[in-house]
């Protein structure tokens, strides 16, 4: 029993005449369960920031020192068709249908072989893949290529042998037309990622979650009786008067 009051409990034979005033409290404990949280969270808010506060330290290990730095490097080619059978906008309209193509042959087992072997590299073709982001530019002929690792120098790399590899199977293969490159991978200098923000953010955001959810733990399993509602839900009756805790000597000392 909280030490400010005492309560005083009507026999179970009077609870008859209270019933619909009953009722109507009821409806009105959802406006007093939300002061009650917003009170229980404010009182253990130190839970709350400790809990923020470490999940934002593990966080921030993660992002910066854990991490490494990726690192985009940029090319791009455009599909070139010449037909003397046909105008320049139907050739036009082919080097368009044709970006589809080379996008997939990019990724090929074919194109992708003759990259490694180029370049020495020593890894599976689906994670040279997983590296890669080609995209044909919209109404236009030109395909863009993307490579992502965690070398300055390997994205470089890996993008421009890409293209020259494409460009000389356009040449070797009867069906495919030949490619021109717009622009030469240059090496990157600044990172690409990852986006360390984005992490800390989410940090941020999980410890509070998590500290709200401690102070919830610790609230289910406190057993206190904190206030009159607390008695009549515990206890199944219904509480008739509250008479509040008086210092009579410090009352007596005013007088």
């Amino acid at each position: 029993m909280p030490k400010n009051f005492t309560s005083a409990i009507l026999p179970k034979s009077l609870e008859e005449p209270h019933r619909k005033d009953t009722l109507v409290e009821k409806e009105l404990t959802h406006e007093i369960d939300l002061g009650t949280l917003c009170r229980m969270l404010f009182n253990k808010w130190y839970i709350i920031v400790c809990s923020v506060f470490i999940v934002s330290i593990i966080g921030y290990v993660y992002a910066y020192m854990m991490i490494d730095n990726e690192y985009t490097a940029n090319t791009s080619m455009i599909v070139l068709v010449e037909n003397e059978n046909q105008t320049n906008e139907q050739n036009f309209n082919f080097s368009q249908k044709l970006t589809k193509t080379y996008t997939e042959l990019a990724k090929s087992n074919l194109v992708i072989n003759q990259v490694k072997q180029n370049l020495g590299l020593d890894v599976t073709n689906d994670k040279i893949r997983d590296m890669m982001t080609i995209t044909g530019v919209q109404d236009t002929p030109v395909i863009k290529l993307a490579v992502v690792t965690h070398s300055q120098t390997l994205s470089q790399n890996i993008a421009n042998e890409t293209v020259a590899v494409m460009q000389t199977i356009s040449l070797n293969y009867e069906g495919f037309d030949n490619i021109e490159i717009l622009d030469v991978a240059d090496r990157p200098e600044l990172p690409s990622g990852p986006n360390r923000l984005l992490y800390m953010v989410i940090s941020i955001l999980l410890g509070g979650i998590i500290g709200v959810g401690i102070v919830f733990i610790f609230e289910i399993f406190d057993k206190t009786i904190k206030s009159p509602v607390d008695i009549e839900e515990r206890l199944g009756l219904r509480l008739l008067a509250m008479i509040p805790e008086y210092q009579m000597e410090q009352e007596i000392e005013r007088l």
